[in-house]
């Protein structure tokens, strides 16, 4: 190539860039000085935002795939702050307030000052307390400030109009309160409503250039399939407020998301959280939607699988509030009055060989699907229906305990199968305190001379005071611990450890223990408080042969997409307690005495399936005495151990009903022929 060429070529390239910048400044110049004015108004015209689309949260189902928490998709109202006018806010609130208070429907207002003076301080849940200090503490007034004084500050710093009435008045501060703990911002979008019916839907679009920044959306809606069931159990979901953001902002939750708050919902918060997706939203200048795009779709949280059995449940429950019933009424017909104060209860139904929770009820129960509105009425019952009882209700066990003395006296040696211990009555080894066994009377009755499997069927006392005084209650409480007693089971929701009696505890509580205490440590009585968790998963450590599980509530975690398996729960041995098969089958055996002929026999002789139960009754320091029932089945292959608690019960055989309604549903269909090793027979 020659020279000229090159300067051609070279010449070319110039004339092609000095076009192309040329054509670039012609546009450039169109669009921001003659198209100037059109390109403005585009401008101004459109408004683009960025929103979160909410993901559905995780179903919650029985072990059988039955459905007990579901979604529903339901409308919701909320307010644009970049698009709602300051100086109209108020206005707009009031307006909305009317519309939906006319048509029956709720808007979320937890100012927890009453709706109309004079004001008075209200407990809608449990963070009202909280609440009401913190807004005292804001506005520097005294400690004994009124509501009044709270409303008055509360109007003042929210601008509101004084000219409108007291009640509008607190319309508008409560929904401001409201905005406020939820961060209502450009960024941060306010829920106002939520479950709005269609017809509340079309008069809002109706009336939309009178509600400029407040949109009509969706979300997923917690739906409980039957009311009342697992209610201390499955747990509730409740809307993230500015005080609780801090320690949820680093996990990646916005404010007024919905969050796990209690029970499984707050324990599996983790798995049934989905994936929230993304969209954009293309607004006028009057807010008018032009124009929505997915940017990205929600992912649903996943399913948790529960190792309930929902008809299992539903006879648990039922069980349990009749039978605290039929005792309240059959004590008010006695002249005695025994057992007309039976009010509460508990009962746990667990998997022998695994831990799991098959039932698990307390009573009285609660509604979740009105909780909120209830709470006020709820949390002020002096028979604390919010309460699980089942997994924090610590009793005295009663004779129930018994099985643990007889256990550590065997093991340990201070007696045998064989050992004959004679029931004196009145136990007088220490002068200041001489208990009785419960059948000894002024004319002497005793239970004679007894093994160990006839001490669990008649229930004897002395039997048990004169094991646990022979071993001390070191040696005792040794295999309690191993057995769960006074240890957390390690369940999924909130539990009690409940109390192991001894001097360790007493160093606790600054009093001193006395030797004779063992007496009635190894009744069940003293300070030993356990749960009915506790002393089911008691029982089943001892009838499964000494391996204590886990206790657990999720079976499986699921995608909700396709169903595979997330993760699983794992079987879990806490502790081993490693029985001689002969003191093994000497404890099984009395509890099947007392099932088929002792303290239990009203209820479970000649019943299809072999039993092997205790009955225990628990002094209280008012009242009737609380009646405590534990039981296994099948005898021969033990699958389910149950506890039965029955506040002020008078008897444990007055509660056992309840456990045999569980077993009625649980072997619905089956039989188990009825046999007993000859080694299992007891030594007279």
């Amino acid at each position: 190539m020659n020279l000229k060429d090159g300067n051609a070529r070279f010449l070319s390239i110039i004339i092609a860039a000095l076009c192309i910048f040329s054509a670039y400044l012609f546009v450039l110049f169109k669009m921001q000085v003659i198209d100037n004015e059109y390109y403005r108004e585009q401008s101004e015209s459109k408004i683009y935002s960025t929103e979160s689309i909410s993901a559905s949260r995780g179903n919650i189902c029985d072990r059988n795939g039955q459905l007990l928490v579901t979604n529903e998709t339901v409308y919701t109202i909320r307010f644009s702050r970049s698009l709602m006018p300051t100086d109209k806010q108020d206005s707009i609130i009031l307006s909305l307030c009317k519309l939906l208070n006319s048509a029956g429907e709720s808007y979320f207002d937890s100012l927890p000052i009453s709706d109309s003076a004079p004001y008075s301080f209200v407990y809608e849940d449990e963070t009202s307390e909280k609440q009401i200090q913190a807004l005292i503490e804001r506005f520097k007034l005294n400690e004994d400030a009124t509501a009044a004084q709270v409303m008055e500050q509360l109007i003042k710093k929210y601008k509101i109009n004084t000219s409108l009435t007291t009640q509008e008045k607190r319309i508008i501060a409560g929904v401001r309160y409201e905005m406020e703990r939820s961060s209502f911002s450009a960024s941060n979008p306010y829920t106002f409503a939520n479950d709005i019916s269609i017809n509340t839907v079309t008069a809002i679009k109706e009336l939309s250039d009178e509600y400029p920044g407040v949109d009509i959306g969706t979300e997923s809606k917690r739906v409980y399939t039957t009311p009342y069931l697992a209610s201390h159990i499955l747990g509730r979901t409740g809307k993230i407020y500015a005080e609780e953001y801090p320690e949820l902002r680093d996990k990646g939750y916005k404010m007024n998301e919905y969050v796990g708050k209690e029970g499984i919902e707050k324990a599996m918060e983790d798995y049934l959280r989905g994936t929230d997706g993304v969209r954009v939203i293309e607004r006028d200048s009057d807010g008018k939607v032009l124009n929505v795009t997915t940017v990205r779709d929600p992912i649903s949280g996943n399913n948790i699988i529960l190792t309930l059995d929902k008809d299992l449940q539903e006879i648990a429950q039922k069980s349990l509030a009749d039978t605290i019933k039929s005792i309240s009424d059959g004590g008010k017909n006695k002249k005695s009055q025994e057992g007309a104060d039976a009010c509460a209860g508990a009962v746990v139904a667990i998997s022998v060989d695994s831990g799991e929770l098959l039932a698990c009820a307390s009573e009285p129960n609660f509604d979740l699907t009105s909780y909120i509105e209830n709470y006020n009425a709820l949390s002020t019952d002096e028979l604390k229906p919010l309460f699980n009882r089942a997994t924090n209700g610590t009793y005295a066990p009663g004779s129930t305990f018994k099985m643990a003395t007889g256990i550590a006296g065997l093991e340990e040696g201070y007696i045998t199968t064989k050992t004959l211990i004679r029931d004196q009555g009145i136990y007088k080894k220490y002068p200041d305190y001489q208990p009785r066994c419960w059948v000894y009377s002024d004319y002497g009755t005793t239970h004679g001379s007894i093994n160990v499997s006839q001490a669990l069927e008649k229930s004897c006392n002395y039997f048990f005071y004169e094991t646990a005084d022979l071993m001390g209650i070191d040696h005792l409480n040794t295999y309690c611990t191993k057995l769960g007693l006074g240890q957390k089971t390690g369940i999924e929701i909130p539990e009690a450890a409940g109390v192991l009696a001894g001097p360790e505890y007493r160093k606790k509580t600054d009093s001193e223990w006395y030797p004779g205490d063992v007496l009635q440590a190894s009744i069940g009585q003293s300070d030993n408080l356990f749960t009915p968790l506790q002393l089911a998963n008691y029982v089943a450590t001892i009838v499964n042969g000494g391996t204590r599980y886990k206790a657990h509530l999720v079976k499986s975690v699921n995608n909700s997409k396709d169903g595979s398996n997330v993760t699983g729960a794992t079987i879990q041995a806490m502790e081993t307690l490693e029985m001689k098969e002969e003191n093994y089958h000497a404890i099984m055996y009395g509890m099947k005495l007392a099932a088929d002929s002792g303290t239990a026999s009203t209820l479970f002789s000649n019943y299809k399936v072999g039993v092997g139960a205790k009955t225990g009754t628990a002094s209280v320091p008012s009242g009737t005495a609380n009646g405590i029932f534990v039981a296994f089945a099948p005898y021969e292959d033990p699958e389910i151990a149950v506890c039965v608690v029955v506040e002020h019960g008078a008897h444990g055989n007055y509660v056992g009903a309840v456990a045999k309604a569980i077993f009625d549903e649980y072997f619905n269909g089956k039989s188990t022929e009825i046999t007993v090793p000859a080694e299992e027979q007891p030594v007279y």
